[in-house]
């Protein structure tokens, strides 16, 4: 799902903002595991069965339309990626747990906390 809202705030200066929110990745948990001829051997769970946490991020920008100059209209953007710094999920690993062996940890990998921009846009 998103949602976008775009404000012009005057003749000069446009605000948008975009609320996106996504279902989680479908994720196989690792459900136990033993060893057999001194071998570890791992059990997982029925494929796709289960869901990683959903994402969601706001996004937010300013843009400056620049006074036209002849034919050339141009415009700076900034904008900032995930405002509020949510961690969404990207993947899952398991590793065993470093103080209990028979334990299995699944420890998630977050990208992106927050990306700004800036563009420089024109047009002739």
């Amino acid at each position: 799902m998103s949602i976008v809202g775009i404000y012009k705030l005057s003749p000069r200066w446009v605000l948008s903002g975009t609320f996106v929110y996504n279902t989680g990745n479908a994720v196989i948990f690792l459900t136990g595991k033993y060893m057999v001829n001194n071998m570890v051997i791992y059990q997982y769970a029925k494929r796709n069965a289960d869901r990683m946490a959903a994402t969601h991020r706001l996004d937010f920008s300013a843009t400056y339309e620049r006074p036209k100059k002849g034919k050339v209209h141009s415009s700076w953007s900034f904008g900032l990626y995930n405002v509020y710094g949510r961690q969404n999920p990207y993947s899952l690993t398991f590793k065993e747990n470093k103080i209990d062996p028979q334990k299995i940890d699944a420890v998630q990998t977050s990208l992106f906390r927050w990306i700004p921009s800036v563009t420089y846009n024109f047009n002739f």
